[in-house]
Order: C-alpha cells, then structure tokens, then sequence
C-alpha cells in the first residue's frame, strides 16, 4: 500500500508543477491587467472556502466532472478515446427523470434505486453502442460518440420542451421529481449533495478494479495491444465493449445525481460542457481514477472561483479559460536531454 501510494506521489510531480507555474502565469496576468490582483485571486483560490453554501456549491460542481471522469478513465485505459460523456450525462439525467416521473407512486426506498439504476443504464447503453460499433465494425469512436452526442442532447431537448415540460416553470424544464427521491445532504453541510461522497467512493473502488483485479488487468492489456491481448488468450474486444459500458454508465450516474441530488428536474442546459471539462481532467491525470477526483476538485475550485473573482473585481471569468489552456499545453509538455552533435 505504502509502495502503490509512493507510486501515486511520485507520478502526480508532473501535474502539481505543471499546475503551480499555471498559477504563477495566469498572477502575472492578472497583475498586469487587474488593480487589486491580490484581491482577484483571492477570490479565485479561497472563495469557494467563505462559508458552507459556497463550499456546497464547489462539491456539487465537482461531483459530475468527477464521475464521468473515472468513467472515461475506464474508456482510456481499454484504448478508447471517448468524447461522449456529454450525451451520456444528459441521458442519465433523462432516464432518472422519467423513471421518477412515471413511477411516482412507488415509495421512495424502491423509486430511488429505481431511478439511479434507469441513469446508469441509459449512460451504459449509450457508451456501450460506439464501443461495439468499434470492435465489430472498426468505426471510429471519436466520430460515434461525437455524433451520438448531439443525438442525445436533441431528444432530450425534445423531452423536455414537450412530454415533459413543466408548465408552470420558465424555461425548458421538466416536472419536478417526488421529493422521496431527493437525495440527502451531506451532514453539516445544507445543499451539498450526497452525490460527493458516492463520487469518492467509486474513485476509490475504480483504483482498486482496474490494478487490483484481473478484469482490469485484461482491460488494461486490450487498451496498450489488443491483438496481443486476444493472442494469449485475454478476450480484449470483450473487455473494450464492457469498459465502455462502464464510462457510459458514470456518466449516466452523474446525470441521476444531478437530477436527484441538486436540480430535482431536467433542466434543458443544466450542463455547462461537463463532458468536455471531464475529458480534459481525465487527460491531466494522467488516466488514473484518483487523479481523476483531484484534478475534478481543482477544475471545480477554478471554474467556481472565477465567477466570484469576476464579481470582486474587473478580472473577466474568462481568464479561467486561458489558465485551462496554459495547463494543458504545460502538461503535453515532455523535457527531453538535449542531443549531443557532433
């Protein structure tokens, strides 16, 4: 365990510094462009620290970039690049809808299993298709899920601006689920949702399955060769299918969460590109599920924190989205010994 953690350390070094010149970077600019830049990234980095309704909103912002990035985790490691997680949120968050909608007679201790097992499967289903598509047609999963997303987000557009719709509400927005659903908050915390501490948990079982267990070891296997795989024996296109199945299916959690835990109906934008934002941490983590949650923690810290920074000062949101950009070009970086000539 110490040696796995030691590991972990020393593999998250690249990160922490790529993030800490990020931050020095983005204090100069904002020095130079900002009168109280101490002030504007204050704001930024402790804000969301200022009191528990503050801190509620950093854990419920971090609770879906988290999940559907230990989702795409599993995804990466099989060697699928999936772009779809967007879709398969929205579609989770539907099925959770539905399912709490049409059923709202049950009592709550059947309806909300019944609701978070509709958004798991309506994510699964979604990541399984380009899975299968890839392995038995050689199509190309950027390409499916890309479209697949955009097919997603279109019938549950649909949805909610006409089966569904509230019409007492502004908006396109559905009917509010039965409040025996609604996920409690965390203990000491008013309107943070539970979902946080289910995205920790499945973090943590996530490691544990994909390099403590042997389907994850096969996962892993298909993802680096899966010819080699399937030579010795390891049923690689098998496992890059359930792998899929899996990322959809965080996803799709996610989406019930937000439904059950924070939004308590389908609204039609409720999401602000968290699939893209879930990809880019799963990237910077280097495709590891504890990474995973770390780097979701301080994805949602920023893009909280900067709307308070824009509210204290003259700094812009939109610096955020240069830090982003910094960040990533920073952790694409790879420091090679210079070559001898001569």
């Amino acid at each position: 365990m110490l040696k796995s953690l030691r590991s972990f350390g020393l593999a998250i070094l690249p990160q922490a510094a790529a993030i800490a010149v990020t931050m020095f970077l983005g204090f100069v600019l904002v020095a130079a462009i900002a009168d109280e830049p101490l002030l504007a990234y204050r704001e930024l980095l402790f804000a969301n620290f200022d009191s528990r309704s503050n801190f509620a909103l950093f854990i419920n912002r971090a609770t879906p970039i988290a999940l559907i990035a230990v989702g795409i985790v599993f995804a990466f490691r099989a060697g699928v690049f999936n772009v779809g997680g967007e879709g398969q949120l929205y579609l989770g968050a539907m099925a959770a809808t539905v399912v709490a909608l049409f059923l709202s007679d049950l009592p709550g201790a059947m309806l909300l299993p019944l609701c978070l097992l509709g958004g798991i499967l309506a994510g699964g289903i979604w990541g399984w298709i380009p899975a299968v598509l890839k392995v038995r047609l050689a199509v190309d999963e950027v390409v499916s899920t890309l479209m697949l997303n955009f097919v997603a987000l279109l019938f549950t557009s649909y949805l909610v601006n006409h089966p569904l719709r509230d019409p007492e509400a502004y908006g396109a927005l559905s009917r509010k689920v039965p409040e025996s659903v609604w996920l409690p908050s965390i203990p000491g915390l008013p309107n943070a949702s539970m979902g946080f501490v289910a995205a920790v948990i499945l973090a943590i079982i996530s490691w544990i399955v994909l390099f403590r267990t042997s389907w994850g070891a096969e996962v892993r296997a298909a993802g680096t060769n899966i010819r080699f795989a399937e030579a010795i024996g390891t049923p690689g296109g098998r496992r890059v299918i359930e792998a899929m199945f899996v990322a959809g299916a965080f996803a799709g959690l996610a989406g019930a969460l937000y439904v059950l835990g924070i939004g308590h109906r389908f609204e039609q934008n409720f999401s602000p590109a968290y699939g893209l934002v879930a990809l880019t941490v799963a990237l910077l983590a280097r495709v590891h599920p504890i990474g995973a949650l770390l780097t979701s923690l301080y994805y949602a810290l920023m893009l909280n924190g900067a709307a308070y920074m824009q509210i204290a000062t003259d700094v812009p949101r939109s610096l955020v989205v240069l830090l982003t950009g910094l960040l990533v070009l920073f952790m694409t970086v790879r420091l090679r010994p210079p070559r001898v000539v001569g």
